[in-house]
């Protein structure tokens, strides 16, 4: 294993914990608890709160996986993610402070922005730490993130604008903060395609199939409700779900080249890794 700085390491230790908070806040969103429902500032729908379950979902698996593997290169195009999305709902929670129609909102200004300092100084501090597995990022992944960023942008874009996309109605507050959500996660795949180490697909693919198990199931209740056009809207968000997630069980458990047991086989890891990286052993 590739030797990690004591900062490094101390990073690491910090994010088992972390992961465990996230998943707590998981559970209780996906629950729906008052004391989870009551961290929402706005009033929000049933799969609104299940959303929210899915993005905390789909960061902490990512955050779990580096601590557990110790692959800390893969902390930047998390932690600029999360310094996209936290930075505009900083930005954006500042310019609500003060209408009278919303709730008090200061609490949730300084979280962001602390969040936003602390995800923009993690990417700093990881850009000097090298990467522990070679393998390369497959193409189908590669061209998968870029087709996901864009469609990430075009519905974040949408949301910020209030457009009706979601297979529900959102608030206003609600959308623009959704938006920011797709905005960051964007970012995200936009950086694993632009640095196309396997390191930089192995978190997100995680993360997108913690997001789409947590949403499928709600999302095909929901097809006993939806019409019109948030019936229209649930149809291609399920088949996104669909695609993204045969994506990441296929190239995460079923690859010879890439399936995660190949990070678990110890001291012969190395010859693994360098035979599977030869081009006759990736993917097409």
């Amino acid at each position: 294993m590739t030797h990690l700085t004591r900062g490094a390491v101390l990073m690491r230790a910090a994010l088992i914990p972390a992961a465990l908070i996230l998943f707590v806040l998981v559970s209780g969103f996906l629950a729906q608890v008052p004391w989870a429902a009551d961290l929402w500032p706005w009033p929000a729908k049933p799969l609104s709160y299940i959303f929210i379950a899915s993005i905390l979902a789909a960061i902490a698996v990512p955050v779990l996986w580096i601590a557990l593997t110790g692959e800390a290169a893969a902390i930047r195009a998390g932690a600029l993610d999360l310094t996209v999305m936290y930075g505009g709902m900083f930005v954006y929670v500042l310019t609500l402070i003060g209408d009278p129609r919303e709730p008090r909102l200061w609490t949730y200004a300084l979280a962001f922005g602390l969040a936003a300092a602390g995800s923009a100084g993690a990417f700093l501090f990881a850009r000097q730490i090298p990467w522990a597995d070679p393998r390369p990022m497959p193409r189908p992944v590669r061209l998968s993130f870029g087709a996901f960023a864009m469609i990430l942008i075009g519905a974040g874009v949408a949301l910020l604008l209030q457009a009706s996309i979601f297979p529900w109605r959102l608030g206003a507050e609600t959308s623009v903060m959704f938006g920011l959500v797709f905005l960051g996660a964007a970012t995200y795949f936009i950086y694993g395609a632009l640095d196309p180490h396997w390191g930089n697909a192995v978190g997100q693919l995680a993360g997108f199939l913690a997001y789409d198990l947590v949403l499928l199931a709600p999302f095909l209740e929901h097809f006993n409700t939806a019409q019109g056009g948030s019936l229209v809207s649930l149809i291609i968000y399920v088949a996104f779900l669909v695609y993204s997630g045969t994506l990441a069980s296929y190239y995460l458990f079923a690859s010879n080249a890439t399936r995660i047991r190949l990070a678990l086989i110890g001291s012969d890891s190395s010859s693994v890794l360098h035979r599977d990286c030869r081009p006759e052993h990736r993917d097409a």
